[in-house]
């Protein structure tokens, strides 16, 4: 998954850019899906149609988008989601918004902006009212993590099981999600990374949040149980598979660096690194 250090960074970097940018050949406009958004509320802010956007895109499902997917909008529109200003300043809470949301597209924790404005309950904000969101703090600088040693065969038929049964399920090639579970954590629920993710597949708060929320639409246990994180991983692995074109090296960089670098064409080298040590793995252990 995303490691800490270079998300901070790269949250950092995003605080400077418009959230939308215009192609001025075509007038249209490229926006990258952030956590919570939904096809209906971007529409309404581009001032177009869902299904609009649907045929633009090419999208299968419009309940279906995740964050780090970019989206082509038609031109005309409104340049970004309103109201959106420079951390350290204030914003106007709009209909429909989120805290979770408002603090990704700050990139600020949440909790700092519910201690910024005293606000008890999450769930609980109300349209019309002003946010004070405080400035982030200063990005460290990003220094690459040490390349990766050849790990030993992990053995747990119990976990093998769970990794087989969804990989199955998603159309997934196993072998594959065996070695990237291999390389995240050993096949060990009980790992935790320095970043917060978590358990065989290490999935990030914000991930599986999202995915328990905009995915299977139920609580899931992706802290403590197996079988539920591996399902949510493989599940998101699949997601991965199906932005990137089927291509398994795009996913499963995207799986550590995030959607939206791939796209654009961007493999850090660490990125380079863990996409090459996972195939390693699989054709040594799993060919």
């Amino acid at each position: 998954m995303l490691r800490l250090l270079r998300f901070a960074t790269l949250t950092a970097i995003s605080l400077l850019l418009p959230l939308a940018f215009v192609s001025a050949a075509s007038g249209q406009m490229r926006y990258t899906v952030k956590d919570g958004d939904t096809l209906s509320y971007l529409a309404q802010v581009y001032a177009t149609t869902v299904g609009e956007v649907v045929n633009l895109n090419n999208i299968s499902n419009p309940n279906l988008i995740f964050p780090g997917q970019e989206l082509i909008f038609p031109g005309g529109g409104q340049s970004a989601p309103p109201a959106v200003a420079a951390s350290g300043d204030s914003y106007v809470i709009q209909p429909g918004d989120t805290l979770s949301w408002i603090a990704n597209h700050f990139g600020v924790p949440m909790g700092d902006i519910q201690a910024a404005n005293g606000i008890d309950n999450p769930g609980l904000i109300i349209a019309g009212h002003t946010l004070v969101i405080p400035r982030p703090a200063p990005a460290p600088e990003y220094v690459p993590p040490p390349k990766l040693q050849f790990p030993p065969q992990p053995y747990d038929p119990v976990i093998e099981a769970i990794l087989v049964e969804w990989s199955n399920y998603y159309g997934v090639n196993a072998n594959t999600v065996r070695a990237l579970a291999t390389i995240e954590s050993g096949w060990n629920q009980a790992a935790v990374s320095s970043a917060g993710a978590r358990g065989v597949m290490q999935l990030m708060p914000g991930t599986a949040e999202w995915l328990e929320r905009d995915i299977f639409g139920q609580d899931l246990n992706h802290e403590t149980s197996a079988y539920d994180n591996i399902k949510m991983g493989v599940k998101y692995l699949q997601m991965l598979m199906d932005a990137t074109g089927g291509n398994e090296r795009y996913a499963v960089a995207s799986y550590y660096q995030g959607l939206s670098p791939t796209q654009a064409g961007v493999f850090y080298p660490d990125t380079e690194d863990y996409v090459d040590m996972i195939f390693r793995v699989r054709d040594t252990y799993w060919p």
